[in-house]
């Protein structure tokens, strides 16, 4: 009996010194895995714009587009919603300019070209 009150004690003494106990510090928080994704879908979309669109239109923020009457992708993203331009890229992009060639685009695609130009419209909304 004495034994289990001395053990007892200890447990006590051992509790008390311990001081207030304190919270569990919150874990860290995991990384916006959802912006990730969508900053990876927009580098797949440019670099599909610069293998397909870059010969002919601006495709970045500035600079003029190679080919003067290929509107600069910034002058279309604020001309256009982007939902008439994914339209425009689901049923296929014909136009009445002959220099450009049709494209068809996998579904895919349209969503990492339509991410990429959410980055442009962000990027250059502000000017």
């Amino acid at each position: 009996m004495r034994r289990l009150t001395l053990v007892t004690i200890g447990l006590l003494a051992a509790s008390c010194s311990a001081g207030p106990s304190r919270p569990a510090r919150p874990a860290a928080a995991p990384p916006d895995l959802g912006m990730a994704i969508e900053l990876e879908a927009a580098s797949r979309g440019r670099a599909i714009a610069l293998a397909g669109c870059a010969s002919c239109h601006a495709i970045d923020a500035s600079g003029a587009s190679p080919l003067p009457a290929a509107a600069p992708f910034r002058e279309i993203v604020r001309r256009r919603s982007l939902d008439d331009i994914e339209t425009g890229m689901a049923e296929g992009l014909v136009t009445t300019h002959p220099a450009m060639p049709p494209y068809i685009f996998r579904a895919s695609e349209i969503d990492d070209l339509r991410a990429y130009l959410e980055t442009l419209r962000m990027e250059t909304s502000g000017r």
